[in-house]
């Protein structure tokens, strides 16, 4: 009787570590819901004396068996004891408890065996998921576990607090559909947006966001997502729409060799592969192309506190094609080294790649800073002696947060400083010296974002200013079809060129779902000189002309353009790069037009120019999807 009496102990002890085991911890991961209920309605205590024979053991129970000698001295102090089942059952339940699961996964026991639901910042690079980084070991004993649990949880990085409040970082909070092997990404952007100027042509220019006026436009369809098979890891997003062709036509790189480039790499805005090391927090080797950090703002407009960002994020790269290193030391702090081909460039430009890196740093779930930086790189087409430097730093912080309000709930700010310059092939970063003209880049930017009624709708005010001597990292408009291959002699970028701007936004977004969000923001742009698209528009009467460029393949803005009102064709001026007002002294490129042209009876030629004004006021409205 004595030895069944100590094996229905025995057995009750086991069935109450293996609750203490399995249910408490499930009891601590749920969600807030679930975790309000049991902390309301506690879970019954086992009743030993009613146990008159173990159910059938499972494959947990039978190795729980297989430790019965390493539970004997545990059996000794519960049965001391007025509770044993509960006393057991304490360590377990207690141990996850300390550190909870990040407040952002929709599943937050997933977290430390399949794939984290932290969103990750598209401008910040991809961080290794939970999947790479949190690999879970073999079962412990509960001596061991609850000894153990606040350090044997290996944690992903920046996984500790939510940040999809941050600019530049997608709101989503839980996954649509995920598996083993691969996390599918979806997004749509549609817009309509409304030029105060009235270009005929619909044509609008200076900008990485806003192209075309009074029409519904489709600025990106991608699909894709990130793979990932034991440490391997890829990810990989296709874009089509009109960031298909207007982000190629920037990179002046393809105008080097052969191959159109522009094409080849056209309809991707993210594909790489690289593996994953489990050094620190996480240790990982990417190479393809990835987004870039440089400017704060994501390449993804739903990522996004405004529509149209500031210049010093929107005439900054939005890729690189390289190879990047990025090292988690703590959870807190990401350090990324990179290897690239040029600045948002497929190919080099001339004999230097380009190096830089970013440093992020988390401390606060209120804070973000992020340090770009950027250099070696001889980033000017046809001229192979003269490199660029560039340095990006932005501040984000969350000062007011009460996510349980129904009014306002959540207010923050971001703020980003750039500087940077050329030197070499008769330019200077310091003033106008011997060793030529002041070629640099300065300028600021500051967002600031209410959200209302539990992040429902949300309301962003900002903007920025830009001085660039020099035009280098100016937006080349359209003009005739113009790229940054072929340059456009209706706004050269010449060495002692001038280009000051600003510009303001007032957005608010109306967002019912996690997956979407509709649009509405207005905005005023103004430069010191003539630039963006007037009332005539940009277009030639009849349609682009013109030889096309350096590479016999990519655009047709090369050349002054005469027409007679209703035709245009290519004048034989040659340009002097300095621009059509100094050319067109004393009617130098209208007589040679009406030299040209005016032949046979022929009259009614003269030298044609783009319609350009100083400023630009917008209205855009905007339905954007991401699933």
């Amino acid at each position: 009787m004595r030895a069944l009496k100590n094996r229905c102990r025995l057995t009750g002890l086991l069935l109450s570590v293996f609750i203490g085991t399995f249910v408490a911890p499930r009891a601590v991961f749920a969600d807030d819901s679930n975790t309000d209920k049991s902390a309301s309605n506690p879970p019954a205590k086992s009743a030993p004396e009613k146990i008159e024979a173990p159910a059938p053991l499972t494959e947990r129970e039978r190795w729980l068996l297989d430790q019965v000698e390493e539970l004997k001295r545990r059996v000794a102090e519960l049965e001391s004891k007025a509770n044993p089942p509960a006393a057991s059952a304490a360590p377990a339940a207690e141990a996850p408890a300390a550190q909870p699961a990040p407040s952002n996964a929709a599943n937050p026991s997933a977290a430390l065996s399949h794939a984290s639901l932290s969103p990750t910042p598209a401008n910040s690079g991809s961080f290794s998921s939970s999947r790479d980084v949190a690999a879970v070991g073999p079962p412990q004993s509960p001596d061991q576990s609850a000894a153990s649990a606040a350090s044997a949880q290996p944690t992903e990085p920046f996984a500790y607090a939510d940040w999809t409040w941050l600019n530049g970082n997608a709101r989503n909070k839980d996954a649509v559909w995920d598996s083993k092997y691969f996390t599918p990404e979806f997004r749509v952007d549609t817009n309509y947006i409304e030029d105060y100027n009235q270009p005929k042509d619909h044509t609008m220019g200076g900008s990485t966001e806003s192209f075309r006026n009074g029409e519904v436009q489709l600025e990106q369809l991608s699909f894709g997502g990130d793979l990932h098979v034991g440490n391997v890891r890829g990810r990989i997003l296709t874009m089509f729409g009109l960031f298909a062709t207007t982000t190629p036509r920037n990179d002046g790189s393809a105008g080097v060799g052969q191959w159109n480039l522009n094409d080849a790499y056209k309809y991707f805005s993210e594909a790489y592969g690289g593996y994953h090391f489990n050094v620190n927090h996480g240790l990982n080797i990417d190479a393809g192309i990835f987004v870039s950090y440089i400017g704060l703002f994501s390449y993804y407009n739903f990522d996004n506190w405004t529509y149209q960002p500031s210049f010093v994020s929107s005439n900054t790269p939005w890729f690189f094609n390289g190879v990047r290193v990025q090292w988690f030391p703590t959870d807190k702090l990401k350090i990324e080294p990179w290897f690239i081909n040029g600045w948002q460039s497929y190919a080099k430009f001339n004999g230097h790649p380009g190096l830089g890196g970013q440093i992020l740093y988390r401390p606060k779930p209120w804070i973000s800073m992020v340090f770009n930086n950027y250099g070696m790189g001889t980033d000017t087409l046809g001229v192979p002696g003269r490199s660029r430097i560039h340095t990006d730093d932005s501040i984000e912080v969350r000062y007011y947060n009460h996510p349980e309000n129904l009014g306002l709930d959540k207010m923050a700010f971001s703020l980003t400083g750039d500087l940077g310059c050329e030197y070499g092939g008769g330019v200077s970063c310091h003033g106008n010296t011997s060793g030529g003209p002041k070629q640099s880049f300065a300028g600021w930017m500051l967002y600031n974002r209410w959200w209302f009624h539990k992040d429902r709708y949300g309301i962003t005010l900002g903007g920025g200013v830009l001085d660039n001597p020099g035009r280098y990292l100016t937006l080349l408009q359209p003009i005739n079809g113009a790229t940054a291959v072929s340059g456009s002699p209706y706004f050269p970028a010449y060495p002692g060129s001038i280009y000051k701007a600003w510009d303001g936004t007032l957005t608010f977004d109306w967002m019912p779902a996690q997956y979407i969000t509709f649009r509405f923001e207005s905005g005023y742009r103004h430069a010191n000189v003539p630039y963006w698209s007037g009332r005539q528009g940009i277009t030639p009467p009849g349609g682009n002309v013109g030889p096309v460029a350096n590479n016999g393949v990519v655009g047709t803005g090369a050349s002054y353009i005469c027409t007679n009102g209703s035709a245009s064709a290519v004048s034989n001026f040659a340009p002097s790069g300095l621009g059509f007002t100094v050319d067109n002294t004393g009617g130098a490129v209208a007589a040679s037009c009406s030299e040209q042209y005016n032949v046979g009876g022929t009259t009614g030629w003269t030298a044609w120019q783009p319609d350009l004004r100083r400023g630009q006021a917008v209205n855009t409205i905007a339905i954007m999807v991401k699933f």
